[in-house]
């Protein structure tokens, strides 16, 4: 049955908001103020899922996308919306999730910094199905076989094309790809086929700022080519003007952020759990002789946090899922007076931070960072003081 109404926002996820009597439908492909026509499709777990049928009124922000995938690949899910607009949406998200999640209302929306909104991708990865390969089609392990992708740079946009003739005899796999915008390192993993590499580089170095940085296919790096700069920016913004003696760098990968605090402090003490990111940031740290950092190799949730209780300055970028309750009690029990906190989801983060604040930390500074043209997803950076 078709039913008519107004989208009153876009939710993180990235689909639209309607209400149906008693019912919160959610309408993916819509734009906050259009008046459209829908059915509800059903429920997935408690939320009610509806399915566009019309746009009866447009929003003035309402584009054709870009790419003619859309719709079917599942890599993104907001081309139908100018930039501007979807800037807008991810504003929206974020004020939202901090009011009803951690309970804070912002004095002002958080202001987001914007990217150029193609070829920004630093990785890729290809899936491979039965000889077929490209992206997974939307909720869906079907392989949809893309003619090109608008987030990728050139040249992995060139060796994916040229190479996937050869993939046919590979029934399941994944072709992992990292790119600086200029050189690129590729390996397949398969069955039978585990790592094999593609490329003659098996790393592609990264100058941001004063530091120089080695990552391959397999290690963590920051997912957008034009905000390493500006996400580098604002940590030293941060460090601006402090005396810091020690700092703590958790989750911290390959060493993006590791090796700025580096710079600045008498000592560093850095958490990762992943063995082939230790050993990229061992080398990230070699290169740029940064010799002031003690590296443990551990599970940040489980360790003893006590190691870097003397902390003048934490950072934190943490997978999707956050911080635990027992990390973040930890954390504000030590003796750092700032703490820097990325994330890459505005619900945990906002949940995390409720935490924060209920152990007397105040929150300083937020950004937007939007690192995910195109997707809902976007980068939160945020600076917490203690009061």
């Amino acid at each position: 049955m078709a039913s008519i109404g107004t989208i009153l926002a876009i939710a993180k996820g990235g689909a639209g908001i309607v209400r149906d009597g008693e019912k919160t439908v959610f309408i993916p492909g819509v734009i906050a103020g259009e008046t459209v026509e829908y059915a509800v499709s059903g429920r997935l777990r408690s939320a009610w899922q509806g399915k566009l049928l019309r746009v009866l009124e447009a929003s003035p922000q309402r584009v054709e996308p870009p790419c003619p995938h859309y719709g079917d690949c599942g890599g993104c899910n907001l081309q139908h919306m100018s930039y501007g607009e979807q800037l807008r949406s991810k504003v929206g998200i974020l004020a939202d999730n901090l009011r009803r999640i951690a309970r804070f209302e912002p004095a002002a929306p958080p202001p987001p910094l914007a990217s150029p909104p193609e070829r920004y991708r630093v990785k890729a990865e290809f899936q491979v199905r039965g000889g077929a390969a490209g992206f997974f089609a939307r909720e869906s392990h079907r392989i949809v076989a893309i003619s090109g992708c608008r987030l990728l740079p050139p040249v992995v946009q060139d060796f994916f094309l040229a190479r996937r003739p050869g993939l046919g005899g590979c029934e399941h796999g994944q072709l992992q790809v990292i790119s600086n915008g200029r050189e690129l390192a590729a390996r397949l993993d398969a069955p039978g086929n585990r790592g094999a590499w593609l490329d003659g580089g098996r790393e592609v170095e990264f100058k941001v700022g004063a530091y120089v940085y080695r990552y391959g296919p397999g290690h963590f790096v920051q997912a957008n080519l034009f905000q390493l700069q500006p996400m580098l920016g604002l940590l030293e913004g941060a460090l601006a003007g402090m005396e810091l003696g020690s700092a703590m760098d958790l989750y911290c990968g390959g060493g993006f952020f590791t090796l700025p605090l580096a710079a600045r402090c008498r000592e560093v003490l850095a958490l990762e759990s992943d063995a082939d990111n230790v050993a990229a940031l061992r080398a990230n740290l070699a290169l740029n002789k940064a010799g002031n950092v003690r590296v443990v190799q551990a599970d940040v949730l489980s360790c003893d946090l006590a190691l870097g209780a003397a902390a003048g300055m934490i950072v934190i970028d943490p997978p999707r899922g956050g911080l635990s309750p027992r990390l973040i009690s930890a954390l504000a029990a030590g003796a750092a007076g700032t703490i820097v906190y990325f994330s890459c989801d505005s619900a945990t983060f906002a949940r995390d931070l409720r935490l924060f604040l209920a152990h007397g930390l105040s929150l300083a500074e937020i950004k937007l960072l939007d690192n995910f043209p195109h997707s809902d997803h976007f980068e939160i950076f945020s600076v917490l003081k203690r009061v």
